[in-house]
């Protein structure tokens, strides 16, 4: 990135809930999850250090983490996720590797327009999953593991279109990748009302929500009343 890792500021996160889902003991720290340089469309570069905790009294070997760290960017990638979200749009809209490459440019993010291609490929990987099947299979084994269900959910505005990630809160897998038509698109209450309203869900961690504030109060009317939302916050 041209930038030398010791300029580069840390960013250091932890969970955002320190109490274990089992026992409801003090969680501890056990090791850094990760420790990645991650670029953001400011045209900003920050190191961001994952902090890794476990509970002393289950000691089960599960380790609990931030979700905000985790939504910055993809796994094995070192561009934030609205990057990769605005390579995602732009190549929808059929613009090419060099236009893309420009438009990034200008916000002083430096990418070859080869990465270019590699990371829309691993962007549909994601986007065109079975996401019933999925998002059911990580709701049960989220009962079955913790008694409850926990999810991570990321809201990323490009132009016009709204990216919209759902992680597993445990595991921090990605279950789902939905674009929408805006916010008034009537696709999204569709489908977050199909995988919000169960009441096994308890919390929906580190919500990034639009400038315009109108994500959240929706995600909230869909819920079930007992979830508790924990807000984004980046910096």
């Amino acid at each position: 990135m041209g930038k030398k890792v010791e300029e580069i500021a840390s960013k250091i996160y932890k969970p955002e809930i320190l109490v274990c889902p089992k026992c409801g003991g003090a969680l501890k720290y056990k090791f850094t999850i990760s420790n990645k340089v991650v670029q953001f469309t400011s045209g900003k570069i920050f190191r961001i250090k994952n902090l890794g905790y476990g509970c002393v009294n289950c000691n089960d070997g599960n380790t609990y983490f931030s979700q905000t760290a985790n939504k910055l960017s993809f796994k094995g990638y070192t561009y934030s996720s609205k990057i990769i979200c605005m390579i995602a749009y732009y190549k929808s809209m059929h613009y090419g590797r060099d236009s893309i490459c420009d438009i990034l440019a200008q916000k002083g993010i430096e990418i070859s327009d080869r990465n270019i291609d590699i990371i829309y490929k691993k962007f549909k990987q994601i986007y065109h999953h079975d996401y019933d099947t999925i998002i059911n299979n990580a709701y049960n084994d989220m009962i079955k593991n913790f008694g409850e269900i926990r999810i991570s959910i990321d809201a990323i505005s490009v132009e016009r279109n709204i990216y919209t990630i759902v992680y597993d809160f445990f595991s921090s897998e990605k279950l789902a990748i939905w674009s929408f038509d805006g916010i008034n698109d009537s696709r999204l209450v569709e489908l977050f009302g199909k995988y919000l309203g169960n009441d096994k869900i308890t919390i929906i961690a580190s919500v990034r929500d639009r400038k315009d504030g109108r994500f959240l109060p929706i995600l909230k009317s869909l819920a079930s009343p007992n979830t508790k939302f924990i807000s984004f916050n980046k910096f």
